[in-house]
């Protein structure tokens, strides 16, 4: 039913419709570039040990990855109840609906990340190697977290309805709280604490030290942020399944 749902979930997006394809990487292109305009030029932003220029690839390697995050777990929340007509008629496994809507989500980011990479590369702004095939490993720590709050919050969100307004809320601030548009090391020591809670932040450093090659790759630290994930997915699998009979309920 997995396969089903996420061929179902792609063409449904884009498949069906002729210019949808093209926005998978011109919308996500088009945010880069406002945030390159406003922080990149307007307020100077630069990476320590990176020459001026770097800014737009360091947002770039960034940006895509969270995107696909940020659009999987918001997008999941409503997922069972977009569904509410197989709820009490079918018999499925409604866990597949959201782990395939997430799962497109990052399939299609993905394209359009790979093709981001390769632009940079041809505008001689990034550097190919073949150390770059180590982003499909944050990038998998990172997919494995977005399933486990899609299950959590998508099941959730059938009881209790304000949901999907505070993770809106919250996701901003995640954003901001990553170092996404900024590196970690302008960061004051007396907040790095605070910052370090941040489970994103292992992540994106990882990927911007494999890009880069600015520091050391901390695998403990991506392991830990693995570890942590599966933990939580392990538990979202069991409260989805212990809430979803009662679903047609509150549906």
């Amino acid at each position: 039913m997995f396969k089903f749902f996420l061929k179902k979930e792609i063409s449904d997006r884009y498949l069906g419709n002729s210019s949808a394809i093209v926005w998978i990487v011109v919308h996500p292109l088009i945010t880069l570039l406002i945030y390159n305009l406003v922080f990149g030029l307007l307020f100077k932003a630069r990476v320590p040990d990176l020459p001026e220029n770097a800014f737009i690839t360091y947002l770039a390697v960034g940006l895509w990855p969270w995107m696909a995050f940020s659009e999987s777990v918001l997008g999941s929340i409503t997922a069972v109840l977009n569904r509410k007509d197989l709820l009490g008629k079918v018999k499925i496994d409604l866990r597949s609906i959201v782990i395939a809507g997430t799962t497109a989500n990052f399939v299609l980011h993905g394209i359009g990340f790979l093709a981001i990479l390769l632009l940079l590369a041809a505008m001689g702004r990034l550097t190919l190697s073949i150390d770059l095939i180590l982003l499909t490993v944050p990038l998998l720590v990172l997919y494995v977290l977005a399933i486990a709050l899609s299950l959590l919050f998508s099941a959730f969100y059938v009881f209790y309805r304000d949901l999907k307004q505070i993770v809106s809320a919250l996701l901003p601030l995640l954003f901001f709280c990553t170092p996404i548009i900024y590196s970690w090391t302008i960061i004051p020591d007396h907040f790095k604490p605070y910052f370090s809670l941040n489970p994103l932040l292992p992540i994106f450093n990882f990927i911007h030290d494999v890009t880069f090659g600015l520091n050391q790759l901390n695998w403990l630290n991506l392991l830990t942020v693995f570890m942590i994930s599966v933990v939580v997915l392990v538990f979202s699998h069991w409260f989805f399944k212990k809430l979803a009979p009662r679903f047609d309920d509150f549906a």
